[in-house]
């Protein structure tokens, strides 16, 4: 492939000359930036112009698995055509990695957020939340600072076009935000890499799968296995049946059936088992598919969590804490969160202390050099620190307080860090798997608005950090996740770490340019407000401004019950992870109850609940042997959930629209 290769991977790279390697990365470069691109148009049909299909929102993404299908088809053309030699292993990991991460950027839980981080403030004003007073202290170069050209974006402008002029600024500046963010994101994670790979042997089930349809995993050719196909043909026989219900006798149906156990009519204090996240019960291919890839330690660590936070909410609620929200299972998984990336830096500190004699004393790395499995730790430590400071800087330029910018910021690039180790560890496939939205509200939770709203009229300082508040919505702090498995894929596909680094970055720069392109285009031709994709999530941000305003006038005094929440959801995960290191066998893991805590960890407890019945009796039945032989059948239901549901659903639903968008795909 491209740069130096390790051993016993795609070996006929390393024939090739330096000038040779040169022109190959850049066709594959190439390659990546058309396929972006395709995914644009797609993603906005489907996407954008309607919600068909949740394309960009599934993991992996569907333009990404789409793409790898598409080179591994044209794999024999190549074969075919003289003078062009076929694309190697590592190659087609490459485009798949960078359009993971680009197309991340470009959906429903990506770019509308920054959009409406932009705009909503100044659109959604009304007499009793004047949100777009708070205009004056945003600087032009985050958001255009005209109303008219906002009012354009929501209802169109009068020519269809879009007033580039003013929109060129405020793009450059957030992709270099994005570029600094995902920067010390990677850096990160190329410092904690090399002991998640070769000391703790994480599993990183979610990178298997692309390496697996390429016929390059242990299963060998899994598309000539027979059980693959009755996977596929399981979950696209299913998905059918939503489709014909969805297109002739029903109305909007997002995925499928759900059953909500609040539903039965139940008082309190049993009301408490529809608290987020709720009980119920659904049948979801992709996470079923995926979810056999997962090990049954965390699996049923999932289950008993939730029966536990279930359980702890009725004792609360019984105790008379009528809040709606008790147990408070976001703040819990959000403590678990930052407890779980205390204890990985902690336990890495090995590499950044050998990153700081490697930068200060210019010591050559113990491992030698240049190698391609393993990166430059001191250049890895340099980068993470010069991020980090560089999104502090860029949000006090902005107007934000210091203090406020270095804690926002650490709370945010500590919960990607734990997403990233929850990917490796367990291989979710899934962006939520995470303390959605509480990364922001924690603050204002823990600290109350005195301390975050200054006295007097300058909201400089609570205005940004409200408008930044959309971090904490996407799933840009997700993208750790593909990070890591694109450093697992291309350390076991021979990709020099430098290439594939910058090839990274690039991915997140392009991706955030091309989704303000196909953002901005539709939005100025159609109105935002008149695109079913457009107005998605309408007032979420509104509301952040509008918590700034209140504040001024009346400031909220720190949550007691969710700062609780919060220690003890930090307490309790430092229980069990010191319990399993102090005695073998405990059944139990910390990362299934941050994830069994999440806002969308609803949706684990029914998928785990049978992934862990169907893997537990398998195992007491037939051994790992039965084991391993039924892992094609669940790769194919998630195979093929992605291909009906996503691929070919998505295709028709965005092109042919009117009944076809009764039934909306979340694909995973």
């Amino acid at each position: 492939m491209i740069g130096p290769v390790s051993p016993g991977t795609d070996n006929h790279a390393l024939t090739l000359t330096k000038g040779s390697r040169h022109i190959r990365l850049a066709l594959v470069l190439v390659l990546c930036v058309v396929m972006v691109w395709l995914s644009g148009y797609w993603i906005d049909q489907a996407e954008i112009y309607s919600i068909a299909c949740s394309v960009s929102g599934a993991v992996p993404t569907i333009p990404s698995l789409a793409a790898l299908l598409l080179l591994l088809c044209l794999r024999p053309l190549f074969r075919r055509l003289r003078g062009v030699r076929e694309l190697s292993t590592g190659e087609i990991v490459v485009v798949y990695v960078f359009l993971t991460l680009s197309t991340m950027m470009f959906g429903i839980g990506g770019m509308r957020h920054l959009m409406a981080a932009i705009s909503e403030h100044r659109y959604l004003s009304t007499a009793a939340e004047p949100v777009e007073t708070l205009a004056q202290f945003i600087p032009a170069w985050l958001s255009p600072q005209s109303a008219t050209v906002h009012r354009w974006m929501w209802e169109s402008s009068p020519s269809g076009a879009v007033p580039w002029h003013v929109w060129w600024i405020p793009i450059v500046a957030w992709t270099g935000f994005f570029l600094l963010l995902g920067g010390t994101i990677l850096c990160l994670l190329l410092l904690l890499a090399e002991r998640w790979l070769d000391h703790e042997r994480l599993s990183f089930p979610l990178a298997r799968l692309p390496l697996e349809i390429l016929g390059e995993g242990t299963l060998g050719a899994l598309f000539a296995n027979s059980l693959t196909w009755v996977g596929i043909g399981v979950a696209t026989l299913l998905n059918a049946f939503h489709m014909v219900r969805g297109v002739f006798f029903g109305g909007p149906n997002y995925g499928g059936p759900v059953f909500y156990i609040h539903q039965l009519g139940l008082s309190y204090p049993w009301l408490v088992l529809g608290h987020e996240p709720p009980i119920l019960f659904a049948v979801q291919p992709g996470l079923i598919g995926l979810g056999y890839l997962v090990s049954n330690e965390v699996a049923i660590s999932v289950i008993l969590f939730t029966i536990f936070s279930k359980a702890l909410g009725l004792g609360l609620v019984s105790a008379g804490i009528r809040d709606g929200w008790v147990p408070y299972a976001k703040q819990q998984a959000f403590g678990g969160y930052l407890m779980l990336a205390a204890i990985m830096l902690w336990m890495g500190r090995g590499a950044m202390v050998e990153g700081w004699h490697k930068l200060v004393g210019g010591q050559e790395e113990a491992h030698g050099r240049g190698q391609a499995g393993r990166p430059n730790l001191g250049w890895a430590l340099l980068g993470a620190m010069v991020g980090f400071a560089g999104v502090v800087i860029f949000l006090v330029a902005a107007g934000m307080a210091l203090w406020l910018a270095i804690t926002y910021m650490a709370v945010i690039v500590l919960s990607s860090v734990t997403y990233a180790r929850v990917r490796a560890e367990t291989g979710m496939p899934l962006l939520w798997a995470r303390p959605y939205t509480t990364e922001y509200l924690a603050i204002w939770e823990v600290l109350g608005g005195r301390i975050i709203v200054p006295a007097g009229r300058d909201l400089t300082s609570p205005t940004i950090f409200a408008m930044t508040s959309f971090l904490s919505r996407t799933g840009f702090p997700s993208v750790s996740g593909y990070q890591i498995e694109g450093i697992k894929l291309c350390r076991q596909t021979g990709v020099n770490w430098r290439q594939i680094a910058t090839l990274m970055m690039m991915a997140v720069g392009l991706g955030i340019a091309c989704g303000f392109i196909f953002h901005l285009v539709p939005f100025y031709q159609e109105g935002a407000i008149a695109l079913p994709g457009g107005h998605w999530n309408l007032g979420a941000m509104r509301q952040a401004y509008a918590r700034v305003l209140q504040n001024a006038q009346s400031p909220e005094p720190p949550d007691i019950n969710r700062i609780a929440a919060i220690a003890f959801g930090a307490l309790v995960t430092i229980l069990v992870s010191v319990a399993r290191t102090r005695w073998t066998g405990v059944p139990l893991h910390p990362v299934g109850y941050v994830m069994a805590n999440c806002q969308y960890g609803c949706w684990l407890f029914p998928t785990f609940v049978m992934v862990w019945t169907c893997k537990t009796l398998l195992l007491r039945y037939g051994g790992s042997r039965l084991y391993l032989r039924m892992m094609p059948a669940f790769l194919g239901l998630a195979l093929g959930h992605f291909l009906s549901g996503g691929l070919v659903w998505g295709s028709l639903s965005a092109a042919l629209g009117g009944p076809f968008l009764r039934w909306s795909v979340w694909v995973n």
